[in-house]
């Protein structure tokens, strides 16, 4: 991951870190249902966005911009996992890069569930049944905010960031610092 990336990553992690300190944890069920009953508010003790303390408009803006915010901080627990992965050094290159490939080939996967998920499922599960936004980007907020979470206890904080090296050209003893044309045989 370039150096220069680490500032963006930094402040996306730390949105990361709001959302999860602002989401409770999920209330007890309550008295007990009958087998097989939908659990009436279950999307509920998500409050990231007070949905009665605002406008309908804003509070749809308000769950926008926390799924694409929970998005972007899966995005970075993702790269981080690739950091650590190429930070070790007790494995061969090739053991690296499988692991690499395999990583995302599971978060691939876990794409495809969430998508189907949320898109599909978790929109019957809502008051006013398919089509509602509300109910989908719930599912997509709690489902990247839980993989970004899971990401972070199996490949630890992040990395420090490299330090940057100078920007640009260096002269170096007997190298060419400008390219130039191969020579005509």
């Amino acid at each position: 991951m370039a150096a220069a990336a680490r500032p963006g990553l930094l402040a996306r992690r730390a949105l990361l870190l709001v959302m999860l300190a602002a989401a409770p944890a999920r209330a007890a069920q309550g008295p007990e249902q009958k087998p097989g009953a939908l659990t009436p508010d279950y999307w509920a003790g998500l409050t990231i966005c007070p949905r009665d303390q605002v406008a309908p408009r804003d509070y749809n803006r308000c769950l926008y911009d926390a799924q694409r915010t929970s998005e972007s901080a899966l995005e970075a627990e993702v790269g981080n996992a690739v950091a650590v992965i190429e930070s070790r050094a007790d494995l061969v290159a090739v053991q690296r890069s499988r692991w690499k490939n395999l990583l995302d080939e599971a978060q691939s996967r876990f794409l495809i569930f969430r998508n189907f998920d949320c898109q599909s499922v978790a929109p019957f599960e809502g008051k006013r049944g398919i089509g509602n936004f509300e109910q989908r980007t719930l599912c997509l907020i709690e489902a990247n905010t839980r993989r970004a979470r899971e990401l972070r206890g199996r490949y630890g904080d992040p990395l420090p960031a490299a330090p940057e090296g100078p920007k640009g050209p260096q002269a170096r003893p007997g190298a060419w610092v400008f390219p130039t044309s191969p020579p005509v045989d």
